[in-house]
């Protein structure tokens, strides 16, 4: 029985590490970014008589942003809840992390690529 807590008490402080990690950096750019939204599609249009509204690869890469770090938010508090019960993570705080992962993949993917089509003045 001791082995068993022992176990599971080492496996907790990590996975909840990880789950704090995400959740903080989810919600700072979550926090950062929907502001920045608010005021260029929003507010501007509204405000300025001549404004012409980002390129679509902004606006794609922002949806996307806002996507990940929404499920970043939900990854964090299915995987800390789901380590706070049982050391074995739940199948859905493994497919958000697995989509989380994958979300993270996506941006960096779009953004390399962002880079060399401005490079190559695509």
């Amino acid at each position: 029985m001791e082995f068993l807590r022992k176990h599971w008490a080492d496996a907790t402080w990590p996975t909840a590490a990880i789950a704090g990690i995400i959740g903080t950096v989810s919600l700072a750019l979550l926090v950062l970014t929907v502001p920045r939204l608010f005021f260029d599609y929003v507010l501007s249009p509204l405000v300025k008589d001549s404004y012409i509204l980002p390129e679509w690869r902004y606006r794609i890469f922002d949806a996307v942003l806002i996507a990940w770090c929404i499920d970043g938010l939900i990854a964090a508090v299915l995987f800390f809840r789901s380590t706070a019960i049982r050391p074995r993570l739940r199948p859905w705080a493994r497919r958000t992390m697995f989509l989380y992962f994958v979300g993270l993949a996506i941006l960096i993917a779009g953004v390399v690529l962002g880079t060399w089509l401005r490079a190559h003045g695509i």
